[in-house]
């Protein structure tokens, strides 16, 4: 596996993944890459985390002082001051004197700043992270200072405003109305506000959690503001907040205000264990500072609640306590230092916990870093030691072992380490591995010993791997990010760590890693290659698809990333890499086809070899594990030290078996010292154990000479190699590796022990000495018994010495082996030897236990045999050269020898493999003779090699290529300046290396120049227009829509201000008539019951004249434009008014109404016997009211009704105009796009048809040399290649120039890719969804618009008829009272006889237009007016206060009961009664009152005189169907129609609130919609094309240079693009 981390890098299973897990990852990674550059080079200030933290503090006492439970402190004075300044730390209060706009409009403010982070975080995660880490961009700043405002002393504020949202409360109507605006809850636009809200509060409790989550540094160190055990404890303090919020919103304070202090406390108290108790800060101070905080907390809950229980009966003033207890808390808490001294007593091998080993861990770690600086820790840091030391039952506890500890503190030469910190640091990794066998799964105790291999160990790679393993376990987001974060880091800091180290050698979990990572490469490799080959192979076929063309070189692109990063990986980790440089350097060469890079990377790697090769006894182990021992091709096997399993043989490979003699079933499990001679294996363990305790690497990195023990009993000399790897089960494991001698003059071994017998023999000695194993087996035999002359002083650690064997001896003579050699020897007496003899010593005990004897046969005579020629040619010119290799090349049929250095491994050369290409081509017989023949016959061409240049565009360049990319003419326009140019040698060098077509890193410069291409420029500017169009119509079209809405709202009172005004000038007229009848004497009433209807009068009179002054004031008063008619009422002088009885004057329409108003206030304040009929006030109003002003008020209020209808048709005009306009944009801007996406699709194929043009047999072979690549690798080559030219290079680069001279065959080619089809159907769609919107705008508006206008005529009958009924009441008694006083300009009779028939014709209307708009009406209006005409309306008019509900059921007869069209008939009727009585009393004086009036009416004379027509007018008042009149005019007709009309305007207002509501909803879906195609649709789909386009540009280099410069087309093309970029 490899060591980079899963994130960021391509896994088998995620591909197999559902589209939700795949978000979630994809999502995850985003954040963990935003919080990784977030985190680092972080750096605060303490000053400024302390005034964060007391900000928040005062926020906290917010809901310790609510403003509906600082009564709880039972101190008023003081309680409600506190919860005015804490409030000043939170945004609510400001917006409390605000209205109700403001205050949503912040909560939007505060949305956007959200989205706003949101977007931060997705442009940083799709933007290139190593860009970002180069520095500290201002995105990454940004966010940064925004999560931690949000996070701090905005967290409180913000959730506190989004919650006030939600805050309603039932009033006494039974309506949920918000607390703080009294604006009804969860109706109208509220609706979509109280949604966003929660939405609002969803999104940023996500963010402030995952914030206070991931935003800490998890290693320990005490000077780190940010350093702490876990931001989970923060995490929870904003969910108590959070659960504060939700209490305080939604429990009612005034009668469970004991429950909101239950919380607060139980709350405070989790926070003060949290913070306290827990301890989660490392840093010192940070962790004082939020200890105070949370006690501060806590202490004010506590007194809060002993405020709420105890004030007054046991305690006073409490109140003064908390402010007393604040400094002495903070005071105690800084000064005390919290001391675990139970845990330090803990024993260790009996916890079970792995909690309390990690509490113990982190709280060792403290004492270790701040002993210096506090004695007491010092003190705690020997108590552990002792505790340990009695309680330790290991034999090697680290405080048992002073020797090796001190040998190995010498070897860390680390100064500033003592002796009993390092002893400490050594028991923490005791408790870690101890607690980690037993509790495997847990995270954070395995992610809490990574942090200590990292930082006490130094063992980054350990580290890594331990996080490695920690990510299989599943863990939480929090740990999940530890190890992201850390993976990365380590991996960084050991790239660096590698490139420094000058000798190229690696750690042990290095190589590792380094392994791994060439398999991986390696299988990269082999994964590109047949990549490519597919490729070749579908441009063979007849019909290639360029689309799935496309596709193959897509994932080309992507399979040559993955190796050059891969490559560039592994080089990071060390630069001495022969064997991958050479496979790179082969696939370069053979696949990619840049000769020149490949090159110089095989020359390299010749070059570390060579050096590698130079570096004696440096030989290195390739194993890592137990698997990779298998492909080993050296005899390799893994030794244990395992307690159970000491120095015992776990694995070995056969390469063992072979060497020894041995099955692999007899080795396994078996001791080493079965391999061993006896008297190295008497303390071999001894020796195992030391190096254990030392853990001296050195002593077994070197090779060395050793003797080992065949299965025969023989000895053989090898060379040994040693190292210690890690295994799973975190024992040591030693690999030993064997090289066997190579010996070239025949010579033997024996071992002496201290006495000179002979111990063990070569199996040589049989040929040497004559001897075998079983002679010395049967009996001691001593060395001088074969050489007599042996004194082991005279040739011990000598060279060059001289014995000889005398065959003469017993023992020699009697062998049986003498007589099959003795005819080879030419003295047949003695045989002479060099000997060399070395001491066996052991080194622990400091003394001799024998001796190894080295006897080679002296042969003088074999130097003479030989010519001197002939030695001349065996001498090796390179002394480091020692062996001699050849390679066999199947297409020349001959043999390349060359001296290879190292000759003794076991490893087989598979060059022959290499070379066999040839027996792929697809050459005929005949092509190779031709072959042979051309290379016969061939000249030497002594122009080979030698090229034209000149100087082309400030360039150097290649004559032939100047000539294929452009004209004659323009070579001929050039050529002079050549001339004065070819003779200076650096430029012409310079223009070599610039040429794109002769140098192949020149044109992977310019293919691979990463400029987004004008297409894409283009795209990307015409899709920012349409994103700024699409927003700037929304938001025109919304706020404007806003804005007309408002008008037609404002426009709607004024049909209610001027509807009043009419009721209220009508309502004048009657009093000042009733007061003119009193005067008379009209009414029969006593003097006292006069002066109570005079007041009532009168006082009637001073509130119509109040609620008329201010009706005209909002009308004067109101801006809005309705129509030129309106401005000429409002601002001309159109209105005739009569001043005397003779004398008339023009005012506008407002201050004529202040001149009624004027007059009804002298009237009011004048005395009763002053209003008489001829009374120039009285008559002014009631002349004027009922003529020139009258009829400018109804005109007034039919040019509102018309003006708003034509509002409604020119704001729907408005709507069609915005959706013609975006339409038409919208077509206009998808035209564009789907012509630069076609352009773009078009790019990509022009450049696949490039590769038509390549010709099919040149084709075959790049797909020949792919083929005989990916043969050889999958077989396995370690052989490495020269960089010079051999002869079969030579013969490729004639084959592929013959197959560029061959015809090229023009080829029909299919385009099966449907990515820009895919493209152009997702942009159509979204545009018509964009259209769809402002269609549906439209579309909502002009239903709104259409109803409303249709719904106006009803509504200007209903506001008209109130006081048209009032009108015609008293026009008759106007008529009784002055019949000679003209009413609407006319004739008083004849208006009021009209007005009768009228009277049928408006109630006629009314509910005609009620039927109409039956279907479109609000429903709660057409209950109303249901309930007011058809049903019962008394109990609406009983709640209303109008009058008593069982008055109202029995006026006239129950009339008003049975539904008010009922009533207002029977009101006509009356009126039509009274005026028929009226004829016949008019001019006829002798009318008999009695029979005429039918006992309605009794008569008086009320002028006191003869006059009885005068008489029987005025009685007429009195009868009861006018006085039945005058009282259902007075109070039902008014309430009824003025209930009607502001009912019909509430509904008309709430019918426009839907609508606004449903277009907020829609625009906030629509504007969340646009942030979604652009930041997570847009963005990516455009570097998704720019990557197509550089990925398909890139699939030139696959193209060979030879074949470039011959294929014109291909070579334009670059031309092409050369001068693009120099433009």
């Amino acid at each position: 596996m490899e060591i980079k981390s899963n994130y960021g890098s391509t896994k088998n299973s995620f591909e197999n993944d559902n589209i939700l897990t795949r978000l979630q990852t994809e999502l995850k990674l985003i954040i963990f890459r935003v919080f990784y550059l977030i985190l680092k080079d972080e750096e605060q200030s303490i000053a400024i985390q302390i005034f964060l933290q007391v900000i928040s503090l005062f926020q906290y006492l917010t809901f310790i002082f609510h403003r509906q439970l600082y009564l709880v402190w039972k101190n008023q004075k003081v309680s409600y001051q506190l919860y005015k300044f804490f409030g000043y730390f939170m945004l609510t209060p400001y917006f409390e004197m605000l209205n109700f706009s403001s205050f949503a409009s912040m909560m939007y403010a505060l949305i956007g700043i959200i989205l706003i982070s949101i977007m931060i975080i997705l442009l940083i995660g799709y933007t290139n992270i190593n860009k970002l880490n180069s520095s500290y961009t201002w995105p990454v700043y940004v966010l940064k200072l925004i999560f931690i405002l949000f996070t701090t002393i905005l967290y409180l504020p913000i959730l506190d405003l989004f919650f006030q949202m939600l805050n309603c409360r039932y009033d006494d109507n039974n309506q949920l109305i918000n607390v703080l605006f009294d604006s009804i809850c969860w109706q109208g636009s509220h609706v979509i506000h109280a949604i966003v809200a929660i939405l609002g509060i969803i999104v940023f409790i996500i963010i402030t959690m995952t914030f206070n989550l991931l935003y800490f540094e998890p290693r320990y160190n005490h000077k780190d503001e940010l350093s702490r055990i876990s931001g989970r404890s923060k995490a929870v303090k904003c969910f108590i907040f959070l659960i504060f919020e939700i209490s305080f919103t939604y429990i009612d304070l005034n009668e469970f205000d004991y429950v909101a202090i239950y919380i607060l406390l139980i709350g405070s108290f989790i926070t003060f264990y949290k913070f306290h108790f827990e301890q989660p800060f490392n840093h010192v101070f940070i962790q004082k500072i939020s200890s105070i905080y949370a006690a501060l907390m806590l202490w004010s809950a506590l007194l809060m609640c002993f405020s709420y229980y105890l004030e007054d009966t046991i305690f006073h003033g409490i109140i003064y306590s908390w402010f007393v207890g604040i400094p002495l808390i903070i005071f105690a808490i800084y000064k005390k230092e919290k001391y675990l001294y139970d845990l330090l007593l803990m024993n260790i091998n009996k916890a079970e916990d792995p909690n309390q080993i990690i509490l113990l861990t982190n709280y060792i770690q403290k004492l270790l870093s701040r002993y210096q600086t506090n004695q007491h820790f010092h003190v705690m840091l020997d108590a552990l030691i002792e505790v340990h030391k009695n309680t330790c039952q290991k034999e090697d506890c680290v405080f048992r072992i002073k020797k090796q500890l001190n040998q190995r503190l010498a070897k860390l030469k680390d100064t500033n380490l003592s002796q009993r910190d390092y002893q400490i640091q050594l028991l923490l990794g005791e408790i870690y591995s101890g607690y980690i066998r037993r509790h495997q799964h847990n995270v954070r105790l395995r992610i809490n010993y990574a942090f200590y291999l990292l930082d006490f160990q130094k063992q980054k790679q350990q580290s890594l791997n331990e996080f490695n393993q920690i990510e299989l376990l599943s863990p939480s987001l929090d740990n999940e990010f530890i190890i992201f974060r850390y993976k990365r880091i380590i991996e960084d800091e050991m790239n660096i760590s590698q490139n420094e180290t000058l000798n190229g050698n690696l750690d042990v979990a290095t190589e590792i890693a380094f392994q791994n990572n060439m398999r991986s490469f390696q299988n990269k490799i082999e994964r590109a290659t047949l990549m490519h080959m597919d490729f070749w192979s579908q441009l063979q076929e007849d019909s290639p698809d360029l689309g799935k063309m496309n596709e193959i070189g897509s994932k080309i692109n992507q399979a040559i990333i993955q190796v050059e990063e891969l490559w560039n990986k592994m080089q990071k980790m060390t630069q001495n890499l022969p064997k991958a440089m050479r496979l790179y350097a082969k696939f370069i060469i053979e696949v990619l086809q840049d000769k020149d890079y490949g090159e110089s990377l095989l020359d390299k790697s010749k070059l570390l070899q060579t050096q590698n090769n130079k570096m004696k006894n440096k030989q290195s182990i390739q194993v890592f594990s137990n698997d990779d021992i298998n492909f080993e091709p050296l005899p390799t096997l893994l030794v244990s030290t395992s307690p159970d399993k000491f120095t015992q043989i776990s694995n070995l490979n056969l390469s063992v078996c072979n060497l020894l003699g041995y099955h692999k079933t007899e080795l396994i499990n078996r001791k080493i010292n079965l391999l061993i001679p006896q008297i190295f294996a008497k303390f071999h363990d001894n020796y195992i154990e030391m190096f254990l305790q030392s853990n001296d690497q050195s002593k077994i990195a070197k090779e060395r000479l050793v003797y080992i023990k065949l299965k025969s009993g023989y000895i053989m000399p090898c060379y040994i190699c040693m190292k210690a790897i890690q295994s799973f089960d975190e024992n040591i494991v030693i690999v030993a590796q064997f090289r066997t001698l190579r010996t070239f003059k025949i010579g033997c071994y024996l071992i002496l022990n201290s006495d000179d017998a002979i111990e063990c023999i070569s199996s040589s000695c049989i040929c040497c000495l004559f001897i075998d194993q079983k002679i010395i087996s049967h009996r001691k035999i001593y060395f001088h018994e074969l050489f007599p002359d042996y004194n082991r002083n005279d040739y011990l650690n000598k060279t060059g010495c001289v014995i000889s064997l005398n065959l003469q001896s017993n023992l020699v003579s009697n062998s049986n082996y003498l007589q099959y050699y003795i005819n080879e020897l030419e003295d047949q007496t003695q045989i002479l030897f060099q000997i060399q003899v070395t001491e066996i010593s052991n080194e622990y005990q400091d003394q001799i236990i024998g001796y190894v004897i080295k006897l080679e046969r002296v042969s003088n005579d074999q130097s003479q045999i030989l010519s001197p020629d002939l030695q001349q040619q065996l001498v090796v010119p390179n002394l480091t050269m020692s062996n001699f290799q050849f390679k066999y090349f199947a297409a020349k049929a001959l043999y390349l020898g060359e001296n290879q250095e190292d000759g003794n491994s076991a490893r087989v050369d598979q060059t022959v493999i290499w070379e066999q290409s040839s027996r792929l081509s697809e050459e005929t017989q005949v092509e190779k003779k031709e072959k042979v023949e051309d290379v016969k016959v061939e000249r030497i061409n002594y122009g080979e090699g030698i090229r034209t240049l000149k100087l082309f565009d400030n360039r150097i360049q290649d004559i032939e290529d100047i000539r294929m990319s452009f004209t004659d003419q323009d070579e001929v326009q050039h050529s002079s300046v050549f001339q004065k140019n070819q003779d200076n040698p650096d430029e012409i060098e310079q223009g070599q290396r610039n040429n794109v077509f002769r140098n192949r890193k020149a044109l992977n410069s310019t293919i691979n120049d990463q400029q987004r291409p004008k297409e894409i420029v283009l795209l990307s500017c015409i899709i920012n227009i349409l994103m700024v169009a699409v927003l700037t119509l929304s938001f025109t079209s919304y706020f404007l829509g806003l804005y007309l809405f408002e008008n037609i709202q404002n426009s709607l009172k004024l049909i209610s201000y001027a509807s009043l005004r009419n009721q209220e000038s009508t309502q004048v007229v009657m009093n000042v008539q009733n007061l003119e009848m009193l005067r008379i004497g009209i009414w029969n009433l006593t003097e006292t019951e006069a002066i109570i209807y005079e007041n009532q009068q009168r006082n009637e009179l001073n509130n119509s004249i109040l609620a008329l002054t201010d009706a005209n004031k909002k009308i004067m008063l109101n801006e809005l434009y309705i129509n030129e008619q309106i401005e000429e009422l409002h601002s001309k002088s159109v209105v005739n008014v009569r001043i005397s009885k003779n004398s008339f004057s023009y005012y506008d329409l407002i201050e004529a109404t202040q001149q009624i108003i004027s007059k009804a206030l002298i009237i009011r304040d004048k005395p009763l016997q002053n209003l008489t009929l001829d009374d120039e006030d009285a008559t002014f109003i009631t002349y004027n009211l009922h003529n020139g002003i009258i009829f400018s008020y109804r005109n007034e209020t039919s040019q509102y009704s018309n003006g708003i209808q034509d509002l409604a048709e020119n704001n729907i005009k408005i709507f069609f105009i915005f959706l013609i306009v975006a339409a038409s944009s919208f077509f206009i801007l998808l035209i564009m796009i789907i012509i630069l996406i076609i352009q773009i699709n078009q790019i990509q194929e022009q450049i696949l048809q490039l590769f038509m043009e390549i010709p099919e047999k040149t084709i075959k072979y790049l797909y020949n040399q792919s083929e005989n690549f990916i043969s050889n690798l999958q077989v396995g080559e370690e052989e490495e290649l020269s960089s010079d030219f051999s002869d079969e290079e030579q013969d490729e680069h004639k084959e592929l120039s013959r197959t560029l001279k061959s015809k090229r065959k023009k080829k029909m080619f299919k385009n099966t890719n449907s990515q820009h089809r895919t493209q152009i159907l997702i942009i159509t769609f979204i545009l018509f969804t964009f259209q769809g919107y402002f269609l549906l705008n439209y579309f909502l508006n002009q239903v709104t618009y259409t109803n409303l206008k249709q719904q106006i005529p009803e509504l200007n009958v209903t506001a008209r008829s109130g006081s048209y009924y009032r009108f015609v009441d008293n026009c008759e008694r106007q008529l009784f009272l002055n019949r000679e006083e003209p009413i609407l300009q006319e004739d008083s009779y004849s208006i009021v006889m009209n007005n009768i028939q009228l009277n049928y014709e408006v109630d006629s209307d009314l509910h005609q237009e009620h039927a109409k708009n039956s279907e479109i009406m609000n429903q709660n209006y057409y209950d109303t007016f249901q309930q007011i005409f058809m049903l019962n309306p008394c109990e609406t008019f009983a709640n209303k206060g109008f009058t008593q509900l069982e008055y109202c059921e029995t006026f006239a007869n129950g009339s008003i009961s049975q539904g008010m069209a009922v009533a207002i008939a029977r009101y006509f009727e009356n009126i039509r009664y009274i005026m028929t009585i009226y004829d016949m009393f008019y001019g006829y004086p002798e009318v008999n009152f009695s029979i005429v009036a039918r006992g309605w009416g009794r008569f008086r004379n009320i002028t006191n005189n003869s006059d009885n027509v005068t008489n029987y007018i005025y009685n007429l008042n009195n009868f009861k169907q006018t006085t039945e009149s005058r009282i259902m005019q007075n109070i039902f007709l008014k309430a009824a129609f003025r209930f009607l009309l502001d009912e019909f305007l509430a509904a008309l207002k709430y019918d426009i609130e839907v609508t606004q509501t449903q277009l907020l909803a829609i625009f906030i879906v629509f504007e969340v919609l646009i942030f979604f195609v652009y930041f997570i649709v847009w963005l990516p789909a455009q570097m998704k094309m720019t990557r197509d386009i550089w990925r398909t540009k890139g699939l030139i280099l696959m193209i060979p240079l030879r074949v470039i410069q011959k294929v014109k087309k291909i070579k334009s093309f670059i031309g092409v693009l050369v001068h693009s970029q120099d433009k």
